[in-house]
């Protein structure tokens, strides 16, 4: 009956993807109109983000602001391949410019993109197109409708479907079928895992779950501080060894916590197969509406 409620339940709250993705490859278009246009890329400190270009890079012509920020940046000139690694010296609402330019000639000659920094989600990779239109601009024009009008369809389907219940396993925690260890395949990892002192946010009772095809955590947090709380649903990651990400399905918080030690639920649920159930993860959690933070490292599941 566990197994036929998670296949069935509809998602909740899946983190939306209406500029950034932050699973998969975004595509980017630079054409001869797009000349002097900033384009923004969301980064986070501790995570990776690439862009790839279709066109070789002029030596040299590879340009970061506040570079001594980065813990490391590889430039494949002949490639074009630019990847770099933020530190968590750059501050959430940091939005330094990367300048490239092309080795060819053509135009557009150069490229500036807005790195928006975000505190717990980044851009995995770009894919950054430049060419006149063609063929293949079409298609891709054609592929990124899709996805749009996919998405649309998965938010009205969504829309439609939204009740109080959380879905998933957050919903068998919610209808008190799984509590604690009981219910389904738990752990408690509380004592395996840490959080980094200073955060506003302190985690308390905190356990981890499997079913097929799925995990989840569902901590318990303490609001110190003097504001409401509120988890971010988009900047919500699940971070594995050498970067490696789940797939975040929905989040799920009862009620805002409110501040003066007041405590309240938090249940992160996300795919995973049988081996990536496997790993230890960190989990990151972002704010709805500030840059406070939880992040819990050593997140295994039984």
């Amino acid at each position: 009956m566990l197994l036929a409620l998670l296949a069935t339940t509809p998602v909740l709250a899946e983190p939306p993807s209406e500029e950034w993705d932050m699973v998969v490859a975004r595509h980017l278009e630079l054409t001869a109109d797009s000349t002097g246009q900033v384009h923004e890329v969301r980064i986070s400190p501790g995570l990776t983000t690439t862009l790839v270009f279709n066109a070789p890079l002029l030596h040299g012509g590879v340009v970061l602001e506040e570079r001594e920020r980065f813990r490391a940046m590889t430039v494949d000139e002949a490639t074009g391949i630019v990847m770099f690694l933020p530190s968590g010296a750059l501050p959430p609402g940091t939005q330094p410019l990367l300048t490239v330019r092309f080795a060819d000639g053509a135009v557009p000659a150069s490229a500036t993109f807005r790195l928006v920094v975000h505190p717990t989600q980044a851009e995995p990779q770009v894919n950054v197109y430049r060419q006149p239109r063609s063929a293949e601009t079409f298609q891709l024009e054609a592929r990124q409708a899709h996805e749009r009008a996919e998405r649309c369809e998965a938010r009205l389907a969504q829309t439609q479907t939204e009740e109080k219940s959380p879905g998933g396993i957050a919903e068998l925690i919610d209808s008190g079928l799984v509590v604690g260890p009981r219910g389904i395949a738990a752990k408690d990892i509380y004592s395996t895992t840490q959080q980094p002192p200073g955060e506003a946010l302190k985690r308390r009772t905190t356990y981890s779950y499997r079913a097929e095809g799925r995990v989840a955590v569902a901590l318990e947090v303490e609001n110190t501080s003097a504001r409401p709380w509120t988890v971010d649903a988009e900047g919500v990651v699940l971070v594995g060894k050498g970067g490696a990400r789940l797939r975040v399905l929905r989040v799920w918080q009862p009620e805002p916590i409110l501040p003066g030690k007041k405590r309240g639920l938090v249940v992160v649920e996300a795919e995973a197969t049988e081996e990536q159930a496997r790993g230890a993860y960190v989990l990151r959690l972002g704010e709805a509406s500030g840059p406070r933070t939880v992040t819990l490292r050593g997140v295994t599941f039984p």
